[in-house]
């Protein structure tokens, strides 16, 4: 068993994530979202990596209460969250940026690991 500190921004818990393509990987801050059933990155972290729609795998909708976006899939060559890390990894890729958020770690990737969250001492506890 380990624990994690998180941030807490507008109510959301933030974690670092390690996202990684072939030549190197970026660190940052995504939102904690068991709502959330895909792991998604904004578009401009996938191109900075080198992931674009042309290689994509599929394509991909999100539904939210503001509507429905398209956006895509792509197989990439892996995440890390908790000391955990999932190679290869399939992400969906959509406009966060507006948001302020440069991704989601959704259940694709939280369902790898057994995890309690404890909100009190900002901590996230992971078997």
């Amino acid at each position: 068993m380990a624990d994690f500190t998180y941030c807490v921004e507008k109510r959301l818990i933030i974690v670092p994530v390690r996202i990684y393509s072939s030549t190197h990987y970026i660190e940052e801050n995504f939102i904690f979202d068991t709502g959330a059933s895909y792991t998604i990155i904004d578009y401009r972290l996938a191109k900075s990596l080198g992931y674009t729609k042309s290689g994509s795998s599929a394509p991909s909708r999100i539904s939210s209460v503001v509507g429905e976006e398209m956006g895509f899939r792509t197989q990439i060559e892996g995440i890390e969250a908790f000391g955990k890390r999932i190679a290869p990894f399939e992400i969906a890729c959509h406009s966060l940026f507006e948001q302020g958020v440069s991704g989601l770690l959704g259940m694709t990737f939280l369902e790898n690991i057994n995890f309690c969250i404890f909100p009190s001492e900002k901590i996230i506890r992971v078997q």
